[in-house]
């Protein structure tokens, strides 16, 4: 990049959904010259450290997330029919829009491990594997969770002595929707716990911060004035409404629509954001 301020690019959750329309917003962005591969940081927490995985490690094959996420989609559809104890479908659908303590956080952690057994590293490996770039964790890619046990959050990196597909799956354990994660001496739920896009956790001298979110959120906006106020030039960028409710973000007919609203986006966005990003 020209310009000599560090970058960050922040990848929100929200679902197969959600990764789908993320995933064509960046495939479109990059395509029209937007360097986001090229970013510092890329954060993602839970669908946006699948599509960040992609993005840093084989940026041709963002293009593929959205076939991927509707396998995905079809798995939780598949387990949910078979799971026999309940998590308050409420709580799921508040995670990540309001501000979370980590008291509060350790409460929904342990609701996800009675609503689902807790899965180990080889399992974690085994279910993500198919669905990510093979080769090493890249440098610049960190993926958040939450500590079950005391609802902390988490950034796991290549720093870590984990195997990036047990990051992907300990970011991406929705509570009742994904298994838990038991690595590294806790157990880990989907950083979207504590919010659904854990932008204040971005560790940048100030620069520029491009965060990308499926969905709107006031702690989107908390964290973007947390940024703003230590030096940093923020972007947001949510998705134009192409579903009917939060739920929907599991839904696997909505994926085609997620992709058609991403593209759109990304055309119109484009030349704006070439100019204030490379």
């Amino acid at each position: 990049m020209s310009n000599s301020e560090q970058t960050a690019l922040v990848l929100g959750g929200g679902g197969p959904v959600g990764a789908s329309w993320m995933a064509a917003l960046v495939h479109e962005l990059v395509a029209n010259g937007v360097r986001l591969g090229e970013s510092d940081v890329v954060l993602g927490t839970s669908a946006g450290s699948v599509v960040g995985a992609w993005l840093t490690m084989e940026p041709d094959g963002v293009a593929t997330v959205p076939n991927l996420m509707r396998e995905r989609a079809q798995w939780h559809a598949r387990n949910a029919a078979s799971r026999t104890t309940a998590f308050d479908p409420g709580i799921r659908q508040k995670l990540g829009f309001e501000k979370v303590d980590p008291e509060s956080a350790r409460r929904v952690g342990q609701a996800a491990i009675a609503a689902i057994p807790p899965i180990s590293v080889l399992d974690a490996k085994l279910m993500w594997k198919p669905m990510l770039p093979k080769g090493p964790w890249p440098s610049q890619l960190g993926m958040a969770a939450v500590d079950a046990n005391t609802g902390e959050a988490r950034v796991w990196s290549a720093k870590d002595a984990i195997p990036l597909t047990v990051g992907v799956s300990c970011s991406t354990a929705a509570p009742g929707a994904a298994p838990p994660v038991e690595v590294a001496g806790s157990v880990w739920v989907d950083g979207g716990v504590r919010s659904g896009t854990n932008a204040d956790l971005v560790d940048i001298a100030p620069g520029r911060v491009l965060v990308v979110s499926p969905m709107a959120s006031d702690r989107v906006r908390h964290e973007e004035a947390i940024l703003t106020e230590l030096g940093h030039r923020v972007r947001v960028i949510t998705a134009t409404p192409f579903t009917d409710s939060p739920a929907d973000m599991l839904n696997p007919r909505f994926i085609d629509a997620g992709v058609a609203a991403g593209t759109s986006q990304a055309r119109d966005l484009a030349a704006d954001l070439l100019a204030w990003w490379n």
